[in-house]
């Protein structure tokens, strides 16, 4: 296929709505409209409204399907955000309790500063580049005092060796993305001695730890992720197969988190949390995200 010069041109707020309109969306408020397209975006609400489009490679292929109201393609951005912001309060705690668990475990077995020696990595980790980025994480190197946190700047200023900080104190500095490769590329006995601590094997918590970042990224780049089909995904147990049946979908996120939260966190409502965002949008059609009709009712969101 020859390609061609891109010729479209930015169109102002009143164009881009009577272009909606006249691919057939319905704009009861055109005042309300513009503000949301001055301060949201036609081209990231067009993700939203996407599915009301016929897409069918036909003469009608950008019109929009009968009855689609600009205040329907809103709410389902509305309710994308929120459960973002959902979504990332869970990531903070399971980030947190990984970064806790994988240190403390790994201080007591090989010393505070053990992620310094390779011998305690698989081989094909490349341990070079990781101490490359913590120390650029930490400030250590080069030094960036405005990278450093005050426990380290307190470490460095008092001990000569060694230079670098012990493992508590890199571990709050690490990116969530680092902290899975990190428990990934542990022995398989350490990785069991950790996920012991979340009542899980290791690899399925390898699995979770990774999925979650990569969701937990998705969400703090503003990516849609309410009916998006996942590339990174945690593994299905096999006691939660007969309700995770499209492990693609957002559910097999959440049921992997909410296990998460129910070993870290004893009072956890994040369970309680979501089933109030859904309710808060009962147009959101649960089936595109996986979800069960009778989800509620499994044991796991019980508890």
């Amino acid at each position: 296929m020859s390609k061609i010069p891109y010729s479209k041109q930015a169109l102002i707020l009143s164009d881009q709505i009577d272009l909606l309109v006249q691919r057939g969306m319905i704009i009861s408020d055109r005042a309300e409209a513009e503000h949301y397209l001055r301060f949201i975006g036609y081209y990231r609400l067009s993700g939203y409204w996407f599915p009301f489009q016929f897409r069918d490679e036909t003469v009608r292929h950008d019109d929009f399907q009968r009855g689609t109201k600009f205040d329907i393609v809103l709410d389902r951005y509305v309710f994308d955000r929120r459960l973002r912001l959902l979504v990332m309060d869970a990531a903070e705690r399971i980030e947190v309790a990984a970064r806790s668990s994988i240190s403390n475990s790994m201080s007591v077995r090989a010393g505070p500063h053990w992620y310094l020696d390779a011998a305690n990595f698989l081989s094909n980790f490349n341990h070079h580049d990781f101490l490359r980025r913590v120390r650029q994480d930490c400030g250590t190197r080069p030094v960036k005092l405005s990278k450093q946190s005050e426990a380290v700047r307190h470490y460095r200023s008092k001990y000569s060796r060694p230079e670098d900080p012990p493992s508590w104190m890199v571990f709050e500095q690490l990116p969530f993305g680092t902290v899975s490769r990190v428990f990934s590329s542990l022995s398989a006995a350490d990785k069991k001695q950790i996920a012991a601590h979340f009542g899980l094997p290791w690899k399925r918590l390898q699995s979770w730890l990774h999925a979650c970042s990569h969701l937990r990224n998705l969400c703090a780049h503003h990516n849609r992720v309410w009916n998006r089909e996942f590339g990174i995904t945690p593994s299905v147990a096999k006691s939660e197969k007969h309700h995770v049946t499209a492990p693609k979908r957002f559910y097999n996120h959440a049921v992997a988190i909410q296990t998460l939260l129910q070993r870290i966190s004893r009072d956890t409502h994040w369970a309680e949390r979501l089933r109030a965002l859904l309710d808060d949008h009962p147009n959101i059609p649960i089936d595109v995200m996986g979800f069960p009709p009778d989800w509620t009712t499994k044991a796991l969101w019980q508890q």
